[in-house]
């Protein structure tokens, strides 16, 4: 039963990444946070390497899937940035290093910084949206990422509750808090830039 709730977190997490890659590829980067996308690249490749530590399929599995799927994003999001494919080049490399070092630090050291990207993951999204939010402009953040995200979180969360796994908690009530609080201030960017898009007729 535990593993099942793990498999869905992950594939609600995995799937995330979907909405906002055809965004990307149809309209563009504008207020999309390349740091809160690499922050959830580099917690699942730390989350593989705790997976592989404590022996759990479901965080494993998922977590190399989302490693995928947000290296994806990633790429998009730095060629949009330097108009430039062969600076994406780097994402490989650098996403090695942060598994080989989660590898071979100890356990409690990687589940601490484990816990800290969860906690960490969503706030420079936060932080671009409210910035957005209070200049009037724009957004292609896909709301729909981070409602399966905030989905997923919810989800580990009672994975972990019921796991007895008291770090994937706190990650994600932290995790799941800040992912509430982009959908909030995107929400209130959508309906700005609506009524400005079409704007009420005189009665």
């Amino acid at each position: 039963m535990i593993e099942i709730i793990g498999f869905v977190a992950a594939a609600c997490i995995l799937a995330a990444s979907i909405p906002q890659i055809v965004e990307l590829v149809s309209h563009g980067a504008h207020g999309v946070s390349l740091g809160s996308w690499g922050l959830l690249l580099a917690t699942s490749l730390v989350w593989t390497a705790v997976g592989f530590r404590i022996e759990s399929a479901s965080v494993i599995v998922g977590n190399v899937a989302g490693v995928v799927a947000f290296s994806i994003v990633v790429v998009l999001l730095v060629h949009n940035l330097t108009g430039r494919w062969v600076a994406t080049a780097a994402v490989a490399p650098v996403g090695l290093v942060v598994f080989g070092l989660a590898m071979a630090l100890p356990l409690s050291v990687t589940s601490v910084i484990a816990v800290l990207l969860g906690l960490a993951l969503a706030l420079p999204q936060v932080r671009q949206s409210y910035g957005t939010l209070r200049r009037g402009g724009t957004s292609e953040v896909a709301r729909g990422a981070w409602l399966l995200l905030l989905t997923g979180q919810l989800l580990w969360l009672g994975y972990g509750l019921l796991a007895a796994e008291w770090s994937i908690v706190i990650v994600n009530v932290g995790a799941a808090s800040a992912s509430a609080t982009v959908l909030v201030l995107e929400g209130k960017i959508h309906a700005s830039t609506s009524r400005v898009a079409h704007p009420a007729e005189p009665s």
